[in-house]
């Protein structure tokens, strides 16, 4: 009997090609992938097929230690598949739904595009990218083209040791490079639009997304999906801090204009920003990054397709570490839900789309599973997780008040 990361990695396979199996299936997956941009394409695929309704994920110490906030007694955690030590492990992690709050928690920041954030948001594609349009989906289209051809362009000598075995392999070089072009765009515009609430069914019909279905193998689809949620990962960002600096630029000028003072709640959501060593390519020292859709949980592992004998020869993409306190992103779950054995809401996913509830059980820790860690039912109890954040606050304020003392 497989052991239980064994049983994951084994899912991840199947879930991959399941993923390019169906036009709605691979829509419903950028949906998901798109709230979750900061988190790599393996992860956002095992998360998609556990919970696709997720909203923003995080490791249970991250909730409690960062974000003040506690893991509810019979919460599912979230596997995910860690393949880059010596034999795979696997990693917990739990969507804002799973939490509750005490006085002073911390609720992330979900970037949302409204009218008066399209202008700003206009000229930043304008400004880096060179596209001008007279729609903001016209300008999504043109930047998700011109990324997946400089994309291809990188790595388009990796894509011909991994077409055996898929669709691809019938293809000469020319017509691989079309077929990648065609779906690793169709793919990011509909996951851009998607993350920016546009009616995706105004712009794309299923025969946009023929091309998907010739990358039927892990190796292919972890390819496609490698570059999708790279690109998508670095426009994503972008948006969300133009969008935080309109937004901040707006209070500035209102306490400014009207005297008003800042609402201190939405101030500190919108101040919660990454450690300066995380930018981005292109950031400028001291800009504001803070689009929270990802909270970050460490040194993500490589691709899920890498652990077999014949690693994949397409780079992953960069990987950001995920150390700071924010957390991810996801509402629109897909109709057809059951109950869960913990009686939470359990999408119906196909065969290998779902797998063993994981469930926050019982007090202390442990390594059971032949190295699983942060197994779930060795975490501590929801009193006991209310009481340590009740007691670090307390601990803060003190602090506080001693400090102004001596002011």
């Amino acid at each position: 009997m497989p052991s239980k990361a064994e049983f994951y990695r084994q899912m991840a396979e199947q879930v991959s090609t399941q993923l390019v199996g169906s036009w709605k299936e691979w829509t419903a997956f950028l949906t998901t992938a798109a709230r979750l941009y900061k988190y790599p394409f393996h992860e956002q695929m095992m998360i998609y097929a556990q919970r696709p309704d997720a909203t923003a994920c995080a490791e249970y110490d991250l909730w409690n230690e960062k974000m003040g906030r506690y893991v509810r007694r019979g919460s599912k955690g979230i596997a995910l598949v860690d393949d880059s030590g010596d034999k795979l492990r696997l990693r917990y992690v739990f969507d804002i739904s799973d939490t509750g709050t005490r006085e002073h928690s911390r609720t992330p920041w979900l970037w949302q595009l409204e009218e008066q954030h399209i202008g700003p948001v206009s000229a930043m594609l304008e400004q880096n990218y060179g596209v001008a349009g007279d729609n903001l989906a016209q300008q999504l289209t043109d930047v998700a083209g011109k990324l997946a051809s400089e994309y291809w362009d990188d790595h388009q000598r990796d894509f011909r040791y991994i077409v055996d075995g898929s669709f691809l392999a019938e293809y000469d070089d020319y017509n691989i490079e079309v077929q990648f072009k065609s779906a690793a765009t169709v793919s990011i515009a509909y996951a851009l639009m998607s993350r920016c609430g546009l009616d995706t069914e105004q712009y794309f019909q299923h025969e946009d997304f023929m091309p998907i279905f010739d990358f039927n193998t892990p190796a292919t689809v972890g390819a496609l999906g490698a570059a999708v949620s790279q690109i998508n990962q670095q426009v994503l960002r972008q948006i969300g801090v133009t969008i935080q600096i309109y937004e901040r630029e707006q209070l500035a000028e209102r306490s400014v204009t009207h005297g008003e003072q800042p609402d201190l709640h939405d101030e500190r959501r919108l101040s919660d920003s990454r450690p300066e060593a995380d930018r981005t390519a292109g950031e400028a020292p001291g800009q504001v990054r803070q689009d929270a859709e990802s909270v970050p949980e460490g040194t993500p592992a490589p691709d899920l397709q890498s652990a077999a004998a014949d690693r994949e020869a397409v780079p992953a993409p960069h990987r950001d570490r995920r150390d700071s306190a924010e957390p991810s992103g996801a509402d629109d779950a897909p109709a057809g839900e059951r109950r869960g054995r913990d009686g939470a809401a359990e999408s119906q996913r196909p065969d290998a789309l779902g797998g063993p509830d994981e469930h926050l059980q019982s007090t202390g820790r442990g390594d059971s599973d032949g190295g699983a860690y942060s197994q779930l039912s060795f975490f501590l109890s929801e009193a006991e997780q209310i009481r340590i954040i009740d007691e670090a606050e307390n601990v803060k304020t003190s602090s506080a008040f001693s400090l102004g003392a001596l002011a």
